[in-house]
Parts: C-alpha cells; structure tokens; sequence
C-alpha cells in the first residue's frame, strides 16, 4: 500500500510541477538525437563486409524495441547502402551530441523540480555536466548494445559446448539472461542520470527505486503504445509522410515522462535531500 501511496502522489507531482512541459522538451530534443545517432552507427558498422552480421542483429534489436511506425523509419537506415561522408559523419555526430546533452538539460531541470531544488550550476557547469552524463549512460547502453551484436554468437557457442540433452536448457539460459542483462543495463543508465543530474550529487540508495520502477515501465509503456498504434491510432490520415516521425515523438515523450515519474518517485520515497557524502557518512549521538 504504501508504493501505491508514492506512485500515486509521485504521479499527481508530475502534473503540478508541469513535468509534463519539460518532457516535451526533452522528447523534441531526443528525436533529434535519434535519427543520426543510427545514422551513425549503421555507417561505421557498414564499413567492411564482415560486420553484416552485426548490423542484421542490430536491426533486428531495434526493429524489437521500437513500436510499430518508428521501427519503419529505423529500419531504412540499416537497409540502406548508401555510402556517407566523413564530414556528413561527423555533422551528424556533433548533431548527436549536442541534442542528447539537450535532453540531459531537460531531464535535469525536472529532477530539480522533484526535488524543489534551486538551479546552483553556471551556464557552463550545467551543459559540462550535460555532456559527461551523455558519454555516461553510454556506458550500460554500449555493453547492452554489444551483447545484442553477440548475442547470437555467444548462443551459439553455448550450444556448440554443451551436451545435445542440456540445449533446450542452455537456449532458455540465455534468453532469460538476454532479458536480465538488458533490464540492469536500462536500470543503471537510469540510475546515473538520477546520481548526477542534480546539483547535490544523490546516494545510490536514494535514486534505485525511481530507477527500478521506471525501467520496468518503460517496457509495457512500449508495448501498450505499440499496441495502441497498431490498432487504433492512424497519424497518417492526420500527419501524411511524417505520421512514423509523430508517433516516435510521442514515443520518446511517453518515455521522457516517466523518467521525470521515477525522479519524483525517488523524491516521495527519500524527500529529504542529502547529498552522497553526507548520506555515508556515520550518524554521531550527542
């Protein structure tokens, strides 16, 4: 009763504190982080002939995690052969960059806001740190990212090992640890966000619940939103040719939104702010 309690309350925060305005933002800035950050990575990866493989494994991954309507548009850049040059390379990367460190920007002034924290950062400090928290999360995002690549390998090699009576076994393993593996990577990227996104640095302890819980949203989020796209919603009688591109913004919106839900969670869960020396630091009886 009492994780209703704070959901409940965390959620009616969102709306007070007009989360709802600062998802947005963060989403607009996210689509534009989307499409040449694969634009990207399905370029290098296309490079030689032998990573084929991999980008038909990465296709696959994100033809998985995207909704029906923007898996579409995703999927045109790993089908397309189109060779790019280095400097449309790097003006996308620099695109990438820059955008995702907007959605940082957003997602931190909604953690402020759970918080009732005081922006005390320069202009400077917070795109600095913006920046840091973007090649961060790049860290459990890459990892989960080359496990799918080799995912299949490493199947396979765990077939190949084991005893023909234990395949069956081995298969289920590894799906199952797939599925572990991917869920901590989302938790721990989620996590880092929450640590550093405030200018009073949170204790570990402090930012996993919101953590959890927004990871373990996001998945039926996205398959309800699927769901929902796949039978109900029509955006191309409304938006014509941009219909994929509109409903991958509303996509990265629902997503923005509970992101901002798990930072107010972590502030009804820990409302006081203590930052992380002072969370471990021992308590002194007088």
């Amino acid at each position: 009763m009492r994780f209703v309690t704070r959901f409940r309350r965390a959620f009616w925060r969102v709306l007070i504190h007009g989360q709802l305005a600062v998802a947005k933002a963060a989403a607009y800035s996210s689509i534009l982080t989307f499409f040449p950050a694969i634009l990207v990575i399905t370029s290098i990866l296309e490079t030689s002939h032998r990573t084929e493989g991999f980008v038909r494994e990465l296709a696959a991954a994100v033809g998985w995690v995207l909704p029906p309507g923007p898996n579409s548009v995703a999927l045109t850049f790993f089908q397309s052969k189109q060779q790019h040059t280095v400097r449309l390379l790097t003006s996308a990367a620099i695109v990438t960059t820059l955008a995702a460190s907007g959605v940082m920007i957003s997602w931190m002034e909604g953690f402020r806001k759970a918080y009732s924290m005081q922006n005390t950062w320069s202009f400077w400090k917070e795109r600095a740190i913006a920046f840091y928290l973007v090649f961060l999360a790049l860290l459990p995002l890459g990892f989960a990212t080359i496990l799918v690549v080799f995912g299949n390998q490493i199947e396979d090699w765990m077939q190949r090992e084991s005893m023909h009576l234990f395949r069956p076994l081995v298969y289920v393993f590894w799906v199952f640890m797939r599925w572990i593996i991917a869920i901590l990577a989302s938790i721990c990227c989620i996590a880092l966000i929450y640590h550093h996104g405030v200018p009073k640095t949170q204790s570990w302890r402090r930012v996993m619940p919101g953590a959890v819980l927004a990871t373990f949203l996001w998945f039926p989020a996205t398959m309800f939103f699927g769901w929902y796209v796949t039978n109900y919603a029509n955006y191309s009688v409304v938006y014509g040719s941009l219909s994929a591109a509109i409903a991958l913004l509303v996509w990265l919106y629902i997503l923005s939104i509970i992101v901002l839900l798990g930072a107010e969670f972590n502030a009804q869960v820990y409302p006081k702010i203590m930052d992380s020396n002072e969370a471990a630091a021992p308590k002194v009886n007088s």
